[in-house]
């Protein structure tokens, strides 16, 4: 293998320079999850062997070994396309089957094109596969030490099946976007590193089939492990055709990176959800099986709701088609009587679609737990008077964010002089700190009901962008209007993304839960306070900026000193003991006991705090997952065992580019030897 690391010089010594210095970055940025990947891949092993008590289905201990492997071929697939961009000319070996030509351009998977991804310097592969299967690990190990033990929901499916479906998804995405450079194409058979996928699934399938040999009950096992290894492969395949789909139909709304993360996302919810609706069709004893779903009803309204939503998106997206513009239009556009009987059954299919949507997902929930949903979100909203008073005062809040928006908009257009940059980033991080003063003390008093509302302002979200989307008439010109004064560059494409991702970022880590609080409001203190913090100061006092971006040092280090602040109170009052307290339904979650220590949040922040400078994905996606992440392993293995796993690591990745020019200096030697 023959690897040319010094990019051709074609004259232009600026713009060689600027994007040979813009490669670079984002190589030593993706180098951070990859590390903390590697670290936590590492930290799993050790500290969940295949045969530990911990392990649901020991028996299959062969899952295991096969997932660890699995995650270092990932890190090697995700390292691919950065090696690409930063101007490696590959001339032999594997590196062979990439064009020359083709060295700097995105790497799509099949069925896609760069034109479907929103513009951006970096495509997020490396975030696309490493990202999901980092958070199922950490959140894994958080669960596997929380006192006392967590007492997971019934299914025939335990988190290392949730483990290995993350996995399966992220191996296939790296093989495909490989595929997609060397055949042109990234179809299952059709490319040669697809076919490692099919080899890597006979691999699982044998060695789940082998961990239990000689047993007496090996002929089930034999069954299991073949039903567990469809489940992989069909939630890996699913995974890509959603991919597919949803960069095709939304165009320009993503990156491959992002785009990767949310259906990855949503392909482990559908795993989760298939072995919870098998554990009911095989139940016998429904008393207890109602009995075992008591407190985790919220969980698989979750789960019914999210696949719900995207039922609905891919129903009402049938009736629409981009514009050239990437907007989404009616897809009937005749005008008098005709376009008013159009707009009309335009809005009765919409009104039919989240009615069938809804009350599909509220059957399943009540099939699946033998509890009434609508029974059980009554009493988690008015069934405690803490839950009482968190809804009055949302309400009050809400209302009052409505009414200074509606004198500040009003203000605005009165004046006669147009306001400054920083009054109107301002404005728009208001929503920011609005979500703190929210979230916070939702999770702190109310954590089931936290968990409720998350999903209740999903669903409020996707609709509420479908009529945006549609224009679906009285309101969808009104929120377009309301929307797209909140919006950046990243809002370019079909649909709006950014106010979904600063839910999501806020939302998912409550959602995962664990005995860290300060993981668990991740996404609050990195959204709400510090991307804040870091967008005024660095608009108020910024001078200095990152290479090759808008975004100033100064800005950074208030987001680093706000997190910091922010993490050591929360770790502070966890400690006390505050939040987790067995009133509240947490189930153990986000009590004290796990904080990293005043040098840990430090080392941390300042990590996250670069990613956050450096990054070309949404921030409000990918900051709040690794933090959510990093503090459970950190807190794991603590801070100088983690430190002592990651500088190794992290320096052979960034000293790897040369070394690859020592290793290609040598070969030319030997060749012309």
């Amino acid at each position: 293998m023959i690897i040319n690391i010094n990019p051709r010089s074609n004259g232009n010594n600026g713009d060689s320079k600027h994007k040979r210095g813009r490669g670079t970055r984002l190589y030593y940025e993706a180098c951070i999850p990859t590390t903390l990947f590697i670290v936590t891949t590492l930290y799993h092993t050790i500290a969940l062997k295949p045969q530990s008590s911990y392990t649901p289905n020991k028996e299959l201990g062969g899952f295991e070994w096969a997932g660890i492997l699995s995650c270092v071929l990932c890190v090697g697939m995700a390292l691919v396309p950065l090696f690409l961009r930063l101007g490696w000319q590959p001339t032999g070996g594997i590196w062979g089957l990439v064009s020359k030509d083709d060295c700097t351009a995105n790497l799509m998977p099949r069925q896609t094109s760069a034109t479907m991804y929103r513009r951006s310097a970096d495509d997020g592969i490396v975030w696309g596969v490493v990202l999901v299967p980092l958070v199922v690990m950490a959140t894994e190990l958080a669960y596997s030490s929380s006192e006392p033990p967590v007492v997971d929901a019934p299914s025939v499916l335990g988190r290392a099946d949730t483990r290995m479906a993350s996995i399966a998804m992220a191996l296939r995405l790296a093989l495909s976007v490989l595929d997609s450079r060397t055949s042109g194409k990234g179809e299952f058979i059709g490319g040669m590193h697809s076919s490692l996928f099919v080899v890597w699934m006979a691999a699982v399938f044998v060695l789940g089939c082998t961990a239990s040999a000689g047993s007496s009950h090996h002929g089930f096992s034999i069954v299991a492990s073949a039903w567990k290894s469809a489940v992989l492969f069909g939630a890996a395949e699913t995974q890509q055709s959603m991919l597919a789909y949803t960069v095709t139909t939304f165009p320009r709304s993503f990156t491959l990176g992002e785009a990767s993360v949310v259906t990855q996302g949503v392909g482990l919810v559908a795993v989760d959800l298939a072995g919870k609706f098998t554990q009911r069709l095989i139940a016998t004893d429904l008393v207890a099986h109602r009995t075992q779903w008591a407190s985790h009803v919220e969980t698989l309204l979750l789960e019914t709701t999210v696949l719900g939503l995207v039922l609905l998106a891919r129903v009402l997206a049938s009736v629409t088609k981009p514009n050239e513009n990437g907007s989404l239009a009616p897809a009937n556009d005749r005008k008098g009587a005709a376009a008013a009987t159009a707009m009309l059954a335009k809005i009765t299919r919409a009104c039919v679609a989240v009615c069938f949507c809804g009350v599909l997902s509220l059957a399943t929930v009540a099939y699946v737990s033998c509890i009434n949903p609508v029974v059980w979100a009554f009493s988690a909203v008015a069934g405690s008077s803490a839950s009482a008073i968190m809804c009055i005062y949302w309400i009050v809040l809400l209302a009052c964010g409505m009414v200074l928006y509606t004198i500040a908009n009003n203000s605005s257009r009165v004046a006669a002089v147009p306001q400054s940059k920083f009054v109107l980033h301002l404005k728009r991080k208001a929503y920011h700190i609005l979500a703190v003063l929210m979230f916070v003390p939702g999770y702190l008093f109310a954590r089931q009901l936290q968990h409720f509302a998350f999903t209740v302002a999903l669903a409020a979200f996707v609709v509420a962008e479908a009529v945006r989307a549609l224009d679906i008439p009285p309101w969808g010109r009104a929120i377009d209007v309301f929307v797209r004064k909140f919006t950046d560059y990243r809002d370019a494409g079909a649909i709006v993304t950014s106010h979904f991702y600063l839910l999501l970022g806020c939302a998912v880590p409550v959602w995962l839960g664990g005995p860290s609080a300060v993981a668990c409001l991740a996404g609050v203190m990195a959204l709400g306070l510090a991307d804040t913090a870091a967008s005024l100061v660095g608009m108020a006092t910024g001078r200095v900026r990152w290479p090759g971006t808008a975004k100033t040092i100064e800005g950074t280090v208030g987001f680093i000193v706000c997190l910091a602040a922010a993490a050591l109170a929360v770790d502070s009052l966890a400690q006390r003991g505050r939040p987790g307290s067995a009133a509240d339904g947490s189930r153990g979650e986000g009590g004290g006991g796990h904080g990293v220590g005043v040098a840990g949040h430090l080392v941390l922040c300042t990590v996250l705090g670069v990613v956050e400078a450096l990054t070309e994905q949404n921030d409000n996606l990918v900051i709040p997952l690794c933090m959510y992440a990093a503090v459970h392993v950190c807190a794991q293995m603590r801070l100088v065992a983690f430190a002592a796993a990651c500088l190794p690591v992290a320096s052979a990745l960034v000293v790897m580019p040369r070394l690859a020019n020592i290793f290609q200096a040598g070969m030319r030697r030997h060749v012309q030897a």
